[in-house]
């Protein structure tokens, strides 16, 4: 995914030689929802990207994908998106995170993947992650965090899906979805107009700052 569309903001700039490029460039939307298992642990991930309209343009076009423009996917063409949206290199995450007290929690590999073109001409994409130890958040305990986000900040990510617990019953956990608000915070909101100079060769000298943008979805169990 990341070789993909490292070249995409110089097809921007060729494109249209008056728009600015800054921090971020690929807008991604979609969610994730959580799956339980029979006894209740947080078991797996199920993760949804939906590509911004030109992203999704050049991605289709780039892989001589649905070639004819009907918005079908053909079985040629699912393979070629989701080879290159879903094989990664060892050193990609996957840009979907769990956190437990705030440490980093293993995930495996983009599992049962899909892709469609949507009506609006966007290109979806989802995948299962299973978690490597499942677990149960205690009650009174820290929730089980998940987060959809790119370190360097290039891709930014939204949460436009509501999450949802998946599984036969809930076990007695809620889940919920929150923003991080750059009007409450001076620092955020001063490092984002920062990141918006940077130009398209440019990475943020602060490491892991695209997890100081990311929505966060908690899940918790009593």
């Amino acid at each position: 995914m990341k070789r993909l569309f490292s070249s995409l903001a110089l097809a921007v700039v060729m494109a249209v030689p008056t728009v600015t490029i800054s921090h971020p460039h690929v807008f991604v939307t979609g969610g994730a929802h959580v799956a339980l298992d029979g006894e209740g642990r947080l078991a797996r991930l199920h993760v949804t990207w939906i590509y911004d309209t030109f992203s999704s343009l050049y991605l289709l076009n780039y892989l001589q994908a649905d070639a004819d423009g009907d918005q079908v996917l053909t079985e040629e063409d699912k393979k070629k998106i989701l080879a290159d949206q879903t094989n990664w290199p060892d050193e990609f995450e996957g840009d979907s995170y769990l956190f437990l007290s705030g440490a980093k929690l293993a995930l495996g590999r983009a599992e049962n993947p899909d892709t469609r073109v949507l009506e609006t001409g966007q290109v979806e994409v989802t995948f299962e992650r299973a978690v490597t130890e499942p677990f149960r958040p205690e009650a009174g305990g820290p929730d089980a965090i998940v987060k959809l986000y790119d370190p360097n900040f290039y891709y930014s990510y939204e949460v436009t899906e509501p999450p949802e617990i998946l599984a036969a019953q809930d076990h007695g956990c809620e889940i919920q979805h929150s923003v991080p608000n750059t009007d409450d915070d001076p620092g955020l909101a001063a490092l984002q107009v920062e990141l918006s100079a940077l130009g398209k060769e440019e990475q943020p000298e602060q490491q892991d700052v695209g997890a100081l943008f990311a929505e966060e979805i908690r899940l918790s169990c009593g």
